[in-house]
């Protein structure tokens, strides 16, 4: 929390601080969640955890692709690929101006916008992240969290500009039936929807970059339109019905087909296990492209095999799942493993 009030108030005077100090807060608070499991969880791969050098700081810490990976297979509440590849930019961006940023290269007003750019995209993921999921272990910080989070707003002042020189654009597309919403991220109305429903599509925000991948699909309670952005939950605005990936599965899955592959007996032909998100039947194979997508955590796997143990189609590598089994089973090995 310190290093994020530094980043807020270095931002007019100390750009380039500002940056490497925002990275820090963003790498501490994942860190912080992986501690919270346990101290081990972020010692580096390959270094035996140890605690006295541990409490003197004396050890590698882990880096931002280990603590994914250990928030996912260990805690059980992982980072949405849209999350950590934000959080990766921040790092790319502190790299820059660790190593190779010149303050002659990019104009002041240039300069800014491009940090408030990046650090409100990243706080609005690393905010729902503290502020919703991980809310019960942030609890304590929630006052500091709301203080930041206003602070933070004061950046949408640097991105006027650009909204401004963007609303002819905007106009036009809207003639063209695309739809704008406010954004999350920097709250202009700047980002871009497609019209159609029950349709994959990546929903971008002119203004500052913030990238969802977002499918609308029909409430199921008023009819109106629900959308879904980068996982599977989410409330109607019309009469705040709940929908979770099911109801998305159900909308995009190709009906007509899924019950003549049902009637023959193939009744998980369209449907499979994520390996990313650990999701039981959340990949389907949407109708019309014939892609497979997860309607839990929004990745779309290139191709579902089954398991030689289970017969269940899923994401992951299934070389030896016989013995192994897959994400949903112990294979062989657990079966007989009290005999």
């Amino acid at each position: 929390m310190d290093f994020l009030s530094k980043a807020i108030e270095e931002f007019d005077t100390h750009p380039k601080y500002s940056v490497i100090h925002f990275h820090a807060a963003v790498e501490l608070i994942i860190k912080a969640r992986l501690m919270h499991e346990h101290w081990s969880l972020i010692v580096a791969k390959g270094n035996e955890p140890d605690w006295d050098k541990f409490v003197a700081g004396d050890f590698q810490s882990v880096t931002l692709d280990e603590a994914a990976n250990r928030l996912q297979r260990i805690v059980q509440s992982g980072l949405t690929q849209t999350e950590i590849e934000s959080f990766r930019n921040i790092a790319k961006h502190r790299n820059k101006m660790l190593h190779f940023f010149h303050v002659a290269d990019k104009s002041d007003q240039s300069l800014k916008q491009d940090i408030a750019r990046q650090q409100l995209k990243a706080w609005y993921y690393l905010h729902q992240l503290i502020g919703e999921r991980w809310r019960d272990v942030f609890a304590s910080h929630s006052n500091k969290i709301s203080e930041i989070d206003q602070e933070l707003r004061g950046l949408h002042d640097f991105l006027q500009v650009i909204f401004d020189n963007l609303k002819a654009k905007i106009l036009e597309a809207e003639y063209a039936g695309f739809v704008f919403t406010e954004c999350p991220s920097c709250k202009f109305k700047a980002q871009e929807h497609e019209p159609d429903i029950e349709v994959i599509y990546v929903a971008d925000c002119l203004v500052c970059g913030l990238i969802e991948t977002c499918v609308k699909i029909e409430c199921k309670n008023c009819n109106e339109v629900v959308t879904f952005s980068d996982e599977g939950h989410t409330n109607c605005l019309g009469c705040g019905a709940y929908h979770n990936h099911e109801d998305l599965a159900e909308a995009l899955i190709d009906q007509g087909v899924a019950f003549i592959a049902a009637k023959e007996g193939n009744y998980d032909a369209y449907i499979g296990n994520c390996a990313d998100c650990d999701g039981y039947h959340t990949v389907v194979q949407v109708k019309e492209t014939e892609t497979w997508f997860c309607t839990e955590c929004f990745i779309e796997p290139k191709q579902m095999v089954t398991c030689e143990w289970c017969n269940e189609l899923s994401s992951v590598d299934m070389e030896g799942s016989y013995v192994r089994g897959c994400n949903q089973c112990e294979g062989m090995s657990g079966w007989h493993e009290n005999d």
